[in-house]
């Protein structure tokens, strides 16, 4: 993600906040994004079809004000290729008003409730912040856990220690 998807993510959440509409703002802005076909994304993103018809259909299709407005900024300044990313940067502001922090946890088969619980406690008193798990199963993992949160990793798989012992006894080769 680059610095022009969070400073416009940035904007419109400080606007929604002023107006104490951060999550209306977001679900209609998920709900537009989800509802852009293939060609509809072709439509605003072609260079000759005319902004003002590009405008009209944002006005007919959004009910949020300010979520019109921004939408018709981000095709002013052909910005609408980055649409998804703002959306995505937006819901990290979301998460950092919440403290939460979003947790992916991979392995090779579903945790438990009571595993995922007691994790989701460890994290929290780490990061001192409300943590929510994500749990992806991934096949190629032989055993344990690898746990990814805000660029961090934390890879506990027989893999990484199996890579770990094949480094060492190949000089890192």
């Amino acid at each position: 993600m680059t610095d022009a998807e969070r400073q416009y993510a940035r904007a419109v959440f400080s606007l929604a906040l002023e107006k104490q509409e951060v999550m209306q703002v977001y679900d209609e802005m998920i709900q537009f994004r989800d509802s852009l076909s293939e060609d509809t994304w072709k439509f605003f993103l072609h260079p000759k079809i005319e902004i003002s018809d590009k405008h009209n259909v944002i006005d007919k299709t959004i009910k949020n004000s300010l979520l019109a407005n921004f939408l018709k900024v981000i095709l002013d300044n052909n910005r609408f290729p980055l649409f998804e990313l703002i959306t995505y940067a937006y819901h990290d502001l979301i998460n950092e008003m919440n403290n939460v922090v979003e947790v992916k946890v991979l392995s090779n088969i579903k945790l438990n409730e009571k595993n995922l619980e007691k994790l989701r406690i460890n994290l929290e008193s780490k990061l001192l912040k409300k943590v929510k798990i994500t749990q992806n199963i991934d096949k190629s993992i032989v055993g344990g856990i690898r746990i990814e949160y805000l660029g961090n990793v934390i890879d506990q798989t027989i893999n990484a220690s199996l890579k770990t012992i094949k480094d060492t006894l190949t000089g890192g080769n």
